[in-house]
């Protein structure tokens, strides 16, 4: 068993210098009442000392682990060690902890194996005069050693499915903060309205206005609205409240660089254990509104602008048909004319039109 892995494998659960806990020290306890010694201890064996984890009749915090007992139980995991008189056995009769203070001469010990095989530490009963435990002791200490381990290893999965949870937390919030718009989550009702949570994009919808703002003061939003948009808005939330449905409006904010910005909020109902909750977003459709707007201008231009020599190419056309056994040199010549002075129309018409286009192509996307 590398010693470094174990150490690594130790630090992994996260336990050294953490408080005591109630489930591990009556743990402590137990043994101490089971194996009838007056000390019960949980330790973990570290890199230079035993750290006591838990305990019951002592008041030790950690002693240095060249003079610690339980090391010597890494040479056997699957079985209770057990130092009947310590001032008679070579491995620690030299101690500290035999030779002075606590005096230790009982010593038995229940090795903590993770599901990996490395030894944590132990589960021990010490006593001040020589003793023993019989077979059923021995088992019970093991039995409460495999519940230490049950313990220290659920504890291990919580905390990493906690740090886990963290960090995800982390890596929305990141997302979040960076999607254009608005994302949102808030609880309503008739009587309340709690915002849970806002991206940052909100201050793109008012300098003066922060997610912190919004969430200390929800209905302060509404000072941002375009004032004849107010009620609307106001309606429509209530609306979603009465009725727990979705929602999807348009409004207006009035933005003193910008002019009349038009947004679209969007929320989608749900339910949860404070009840009915909403997640959305708040996107600016400005642009899109303005080019649809001058897509609409351009196609009525095409309409009506363009039916004039469409029409007389046609109405030409038309006559050619008609006279065409009675045409002569100086017709075609003359109709050949007027198509030309035609084709120049619409060609002037289209390049015109073209640069409208791409005019107002350019002023909406340089403003991005």
């Amino acid at each position: 068993m590398p010693e470094s892995l174990r150490i690594r494998e130790l630090l992994d659960y996260k336990v050294l210098d953490t408080p005591s806990e109630k489930e591990l020290d009556e743990i402590a306890f137990l043994a101490s009442v089971i194996c009838n010694k007056p000390v019960g201890l949980v330790s973990l064996v570290d890199k230079d000392r035993n750290w006591l984890k838990a305990k019951y009749g002592s008041d030790l915090t950690e002693t240095p682990r060249s003079e610690a007992f339980c090391p010597h139980t890494f040479s056997n995991p699957d079985d209770v060690m057990i130092i009947k008189d310590a001032l008679e056995d070579d491995r620690v009769k030299n101690s500290t902890m035999v030779l002075g203070g606590p005096g230790i001469r009982f010593y038995a010990g229940a090795p903590l194996v993770s599901p990996n095989g490395y030894v944590l530490g132990a589960l021990y009963v010490v006593d001040t005069v020589p003793g023993d435990l019989n077979a059923d002791q021995k088992k019970a200490l093991k039995i409460l050693a495999s519940r230490v381990m049950n313990y220290l290893n659920t504890r291990k999965v919580m905390l990493n499915q906690q740090d886990m949870i963290t960090d995800n937390e982390e890596i929305l919030s990141n997302i979040t903060n960076e999607a254009p718009g608005v994302l949102f989550k808030f609880h309503l009702n008739r009587q309340q309205f709690n915002l849970n949570f806002v991206s940052n994009g909100v201050g793109d919808l008012d300098d003066a206005v922060t997610p912190n703002s919004l969430l200390n003061n929800p209905k302060s939003f509404l000072d941002i609205v375009y004032s004849a948009d107010k009620k609307m808005v106001n309606r429509k939330l209530m609306r979603a409240a009465m009725t727990q449905e979705s929602f999807s409006f348009e409004f207006r904010i009035d933005d003193p660089d910008n002019g009349m910005q038009w947004y679209l909020a969007k929320g989608s109902a749900h339910q949860d254990r404070q009840g009915p909750v909403w997640y959305g977003t708040i996107q600016n459709i400005t642009q899109q509104l303005e080019f649809k707007k001058a897509m609409d201008q351009i196609s009525f231009d095409i309409s009506h602008i363009l039916r004039s020599p469409v029409t007389n190419l046609l109405g030409l056309s038309n006559i050619i048909e008609m006279e065409r056994s009675n045409l002569t040199e100086e017709k075609l010549r003359e109709y050949s004319e007027y198509i030309q002075t035609v084709s120049k129309e619409l060609d002037m018409f289209t390049r015109n039109l073209n640069a409208i286009y791409e005019d107002k192509k350019k002023q909406l996307f340089a403003r991005n």
